[in-house]
């Protein structure tokens, strides 16, 4: 299982951006501008075991120190250090040096991936070297990483080991360490009480020990417990507190923390031009420092002041410029930090369908990263810290464990692979299967059709075609008029048939397509009133257009004509004479909506229902004027609204009329 690990970080150490690229050429020219220096001599010829040992504390120590202001270099000097400790068998020193290499990659560099390796490592070098200090380490830094992936009952697990094991060193760095991560584990379970408790003793031990950058870090944590509370001026005093403390540390990453939390206290207090000030301020400093973890909350801040300040644009262009990060990053907690904010963002700017949506996602993310990411990974770290706690007994037992688990993985891609494979097929066979459900049904309707309502209109014709032929043979042109009225009449029913049967096989197979182009809604709504003139005319029946768009749109002319001709046709269908047919057309923000009410019969609650099913076989109801019809017609307005990126509803009431409105994107 090491060699799988060792393989996967190397493989992500290749695959690496060329900033990365650089500095390992870097540190490739260091090393042989070294080695010549030296002049051709290898290193255990230049130096004693002794100066050796101190050469790797020292690089150790300069890694330590660098992981702030310059973490690359920092990662170099501790591979530099690693490098040499393993070459001379320094063991005593690997539990630190890995250590140190994990925290960097975890808490300054935010690759929790890349940090995994070295912490299990200084772990199971602690064990096997017996050293107390750096396995309570080991512990409390697997309590951080658990924390940042979300596992929230295992951060506390190891927190406590960590805890226990320096309570009994008493080792008062150790100790205060500890406190912050069981704090931090409370705070996240809502116990704020117990999580500012385990804050206050770790900044008294900091400030027995003079640590000033030490109590700027837990007074920030006090500050942010506070503002979960809901306490904001109490928050505000504690973040003040801790921006002077990192000031005078140089704690840029600190200075950046409190500025985007009092942001945070400004923007709660609706303060709005405050807060939008400390968040430039914080992005700044985090962009300087190209410090991406910071540069999430920043973004999700500022996307929230633009949405209250009506600049929706830029408040969608922060939060996924916060997306970016987070998923760069790779952090769990970030992810679902900022779908949880696209959610909150469309509800400032009132937009509740897209809530709705994102608050969809949010559920889909937060299920797939806590029940399917969070398992393969954690339950892995898991499996290898009690591989770990077995180091203690023997080095063959450590070799048979470790030969255990990689069959166990080699088993476990397997069944995972045949659990996939299963699944795959599962879902295929399923999707078929409505496939063709949908087909038959889509069939059935056709014949249904075709055998019923389209079969009538050629009834006609052929009947009064009869009666008009025969009544010539006999020199009878009395009723000539009327019978080629009536053949007239069936022939134009006929063709609206077919008509809408064809928009509706078109729209069933997918050949519509949607070709968005500027048009004008006053010159819409004049075609629609001179095809329908004469029709109304005939049923005395009123229409009126109100259009309160006055600029061009992008809609596709050809889809909303037919949505609206059906629409139109079925309010004259049901409406009585002397009845009034209304068409409005407004904007609502990024939509477009358009309503086509009638006074006419209305509908049942029950027909409402079905009345955009289109695998249900709808039966037409004859019109107050003898129309026939398909049943069709609202089921094309449903298919065409949805390939035209829009919803349709309708509300109805029996004897009162019917309102069918339109929204699409425009």
């Amino acid at each position: 299982m090491e060699f799988v690990l060792y393989l996967v970080f190397l493989i992500g150490h290749l695959m690496i951006r060329f900033r990365r690229f650089l500095i390992f050429i870097i540190f490739i020219f260091a090393t042989t501008v070294t080695f010549a220096l030296s002049g051709g001599k290898t290193v255990s010829e230049l130096f004693s075991e002794v100066e050796i040992t101190k050469k790797v504390k020292l690089l150790g120590d300069r890694c330590w120190s660098l992981r702030e202001i310059n973490s690359d270099s920092a990662i170099i000097l501790g591979q530099q250090a690693l490098q040499l400790a393993i070459e001379y068998d320094i063991k005593k020193e690997l539990p630190r040096l890995y250590g140190f290499i994990g925290v960097v990659q975890l808490h300054y560099l935010y690759k929790t991936k890349e940090s995994i390796p070295y912490l299990h490592r200084a772990l199971e070098y602690s064990l096997q070297q017996k050293d107390s200090v750096q396995l309570a380490y080991s512990y409390n830094n697997l309590g951080d990483l658990y924390f940042l992936t979300g596992n929230i009952p295992l951060a506390l697990k190891f927190s406590e080991y960590s805890l226990q094991i320096f309570n009994i060193l008493n080792h008062s760095a150790g100790k205060s360490y500890a406190y912050v991560n069981m704090g931090l584990v409370h705070r996240e379970k809502k116990d704020f009480d117990l999580a500012l408790e385990y804050f206050e003793k770790a900044k008294l031990l900091w400030k027995e020990l003079g640590n000033e950058l030490g109590m700027g870090s837990v007074t920030l944590e006090i500050a942010r417990t506070y503002e979960a509370k809901g306490d904001l001026d109490v928050a505000m005093k504690y973040y003040q507190q801790s921006y002077q403390k990192s000031l005078g540390s140089n704690n840029v990453r600190y200075v950046a923390f409190c500025l985007s939390g009092m942001a945070n206290i400004f923007y709660l207090k609706k303060e709005y031009d405050k807060a939008f000030e400390y968040y430039q301020k914080a992005l700044k400093l985090n962009q300087e420092r190209r410090h991406n973890f910071g540069l999430v909350d920043d973004y999700i801040g500022l996307a929230f002041i633009y949405a209250h300040k009506k600049e929706r644009n830029k408040a969608e262009i922060a939060l996924h410029k916060a997306l970016d990060i987070a998923n760069k990053l790779g952090l769990n907690t970030k992810i679902l930090k900022t779908h949880k904010a696209f959610a909150e963002l469309y509800q400032i700017v009132d937009d509740q369908s897209k809530a709705i949506e994102s608050y969809n996602h949010f559920s889909l993310t937060y299920d797939s990263i806590l029940s399917i990411q969070q398992f393969e990974i954690v339950e892995e770290m898991q499996n290898r810290f009690m591989i770990r706690q077995a180091l203690s007994e023997t080095e063959q037992e450590l070799e048979s464990r470790k030969f255990q688990e990689s069959y166990l993985v080699i088993i476990i891609i397997l069944m995972l692979i045949i659990a996939v494979v299963l699944y795959w097929r599962y879902q295929s066979q399923r999707k078929l299967n409505l496939q063709l459900a949908e087909i038959n049904q889509t069939k059935d309707k056709l014949f249904s059709v075709i055998s019923h309502d389209l079969k009538n209109p050629f009834n006609s014709l052929i009947g009064f075609s009869e009666l008009l032929v025969e009544e010539s043979r006999e020199g009878d042109y009395q009723n000539t008029e009327m019978f080629a009225d009536y053949i007239h009449q069936s022939s134009v029913e006929g063709m609206k048939l077919l008509t809408n049967l064809l928009d509706w096989s078109r729209s069933q197979t997918g050949a519509i397509s949607y070709c968005p182009t500027p048009i004008s809604f006053d010159r819409l709504f004049d075609e629609l009133n001179s095809f329908f003139e004469s029709k109304l005319q005939q049923y005395k029946i009123k229409i009126e257009f109100h259009n309160l768009i006055e600029e061009e749109v992008m809609a596709d002319p050809d889809i909303l004509r037919t949505i609206l001709n059906n629409l139109i046709s079925n309010a004259i269908k049901y409406t009585n004479e002397g009845g009034l047919i209304r068409l409005d057309a407004a904007r609502t923000k990024s939509h477009v909506n358009i309503k086509v009410k009638d006074n006419g019969t209305g509908m049942s609650q029950e027909i409402m229902d079905g009345l955009f099913d289109n695998l249900k076989t709808t039966n037409s109801t004859q019109g107050l004027h003898k129309e026939q019809g398909t049943g069709l017609g609202l089921s094309i307005c449903s298919e065409l609204i949805r390939i035209h990126k829009g919803t349709i509803k309708v509300k109805s009431e029996l004897g009162k009329g019917s309102t069918f409105e339109i929204e699409f994107p425009g």
